[in-house]
């Protein structure tokens, strides 16, 4: 039996939620989860890759949740046939219980990609959504324990963890993508790939990087993304030849494999694709030592992870890790092998279960 189900996200920007909803919607599309996406804010980068999956985007230029945003919504249910709305984190789930009242046959479930509590008035109004509310999914362990720390007792709050393609055809093979990076020959090249933002670090990273290897041409960073704080990391790397930035790239995962090191020194995560997508490819990892970190990572196995706030220790890290190869080759290939646990598939089965188990409440 064919479902259809609507995602409710904020905005189309090249993030990881973004494009795992793309990976989610395309492929449940086999299993006869027929899905549309619903944007609300701007429109970005994310429409044109959704679309050439097939998928139907609709885009309701409002911020916040207002009656506008809220009709916008049910248009968007009606015109798609959609008998589950699938939100994902706060302010679109908040929309998505809001419909509900308008269209109550309407399921309604969401999934929440990162820590985040709810604050104030957004915390109350959280607790009674949740009433109304068929699943509160969360990406991992401690995303979990953060909803159950609010959600009202008896809250449905499985987990159902991020995963990622991992099919060689998803990557440029290492030649290739060096090639597109202009990476020189011999370099070692650390690189981080996502949004330049605060709660992701990049900042921190390119200052440990800096501590150890201004004066290293051997040594190069390269900050694949863009992002609000994209100016003053050119400007705090203005001069040193050896960092770089590209500016936003479409499927930016399937250059990894120009890297050596992956380094992503977030101050809080959920369940990280970009990790993940490091992992797949075989690379080893910088980061620090939370636990949604931990969830996917071993220090010293697969990763160097370092506490939080510890500066010197990320340089070092990044130093250690730059020098040793043998390092990397251990640490790389245990990545790999750990990724094969993080493969979409099963992700792409556990919401399509959660689909069809709602779609027959409908």
């Amino acid at each position: 039996m064919s479902v259809r189900v609507a995602h409710l996200i904020y905005g189309l920007w090249l993030g990881g939620l973004e494009q795992l909803v793309v990976h989610l919607a395309a492929r449940s599309r086999a299993r006869g989860i027929d899905s549309c996406i619903v944007a609300l804010g701007e429109d970005g980068p994310v429409r044109p890759l959704a679309q050439e999956q097939g998928i139907d985007v609709e885009v309701l230029p409002v911020d916040g949740m207002s009656v506008s945003a809220l009709l916008g919504i049910r248009r968007a249910l009606e015109k798609h046939g959609a008998t589950v709305l699938h939100a994902h984190d706060l302010g679109p789930w908040l929309n998505a219980v809001a419909v509900r009242a308008l269209r109550p046959r309407t399921r309604v479930m969401a999934t929440f990609h990162e820590q985040r509590m709810p604050q104030g008035k957004k915390r109350h109004a959280a607790v009674l959504a949740a009433h109304a509310t068929d699943a509160l999914v969360a990406c991992g362990d401690k995303v979990r324990q953060d909803i159950l720390d609010w959600a009202p007792a008896g809250a449905r709050v499985p987990v159902i963890a991020n995963g990622v393609p991992l099919e060689a055809s998803a990557f440029a093979a290492r030649e290739a993508a060096r090639a597109e990076l202009f990476v020189p020959e011999d370099a070692v090249a650390i690189g981080y790939a996502g949004t330049l933002r605060e709660i992701k670090g990049p900042d921190r990273l390119l200052q440990s990087f800096l501590d150890k290897f201004t004066d290293r041409g051997d040594v190069h960073l390269y900050l694949i993304g863009a992002g609000v704080m994209e100016d003053s990391l050119r400007a705090a790397a203005r001069g040193h030849g050896n960092v770089h930035f590209t500016g936003l790239i479409p499927n930016a995962s399937r250059l990894l494999p120009a890297l050596d090191v992956y380094a992503q020194t977030s101050l809080s995560e959920g369940r990280s694709l970009s990790m993940l997508e490091a992992m797949a490819v075989g690379l080893p990892t910088l980061a620090h030592d939370l636990q949604p970190v931990r969830e996917i990572h071993r220090h010293e196995e697969t990763a160097l992870l370092v506490p939080l706030g510890d500066r010197a220790g990320l340089g070092s890290a990044l130093q250690r890790l730059a020098g040793d190869p043998v390092l990397r080759a251990r640490l790389g290939a245990n990545a790999r092998e750990q990724a094969r646990r993080h493969s979409i598939e099963p992700m792409v089965d556990a919401y399509e279960a959660l689909y069809r188990e709602l779609a027959a409440r409908s």
